[in-house]
């Protein structure tokens, strides 16, 4: 059932423009993980629905968030072009734009 909810959401994604939200959070063990969160219109009305959790294995950096993110996207066959914007804490790792999640996007 999760899987046909999660199948939905992204259906809807690769028709729509959305902004993402991303986070990390560290947790105890040092463990680094990556919330994202997307924001979309549907039936008129603002959206925000969950989009993923996952551990960045190597690092926090942007091109580590990058590659999950663009991991995740592929595999649900979720075009980069429909992100019209991107959402965070102000983390220097997403916003940089020399080495943040933001510079690699707009490649």
């Amino acid at each position: 059932m999760a899987m046909d909810v999660e199948e939905v959401l992204c259906d809807l994604l690769r028709r729509t423009e959305f902004s993402l939200q991303l986070d990390e959070s560290t947790l105890p063990g040092n463990e680094a993980l990556l919330l994202a969160y997307v924001r979309f219109i549907k039936d008129e009305q603002l959206t925000q629905e969950f989009l993923f959790a996952r551990e960045l294995r190597t690092d926090a950096k942007g091109e580590s968030t990058f590659r999950v993110v663009d991991q995740f996207f592929k595999q649900k066959a979720i075009p980069l072009k429909k992100i019209i914007a991107v959402t965070t804490d102000r983390a220097p790792s997403i916003l940089g734009c020399y080495r943040g999640f933001v510079s690699y996007q707009n490649l």
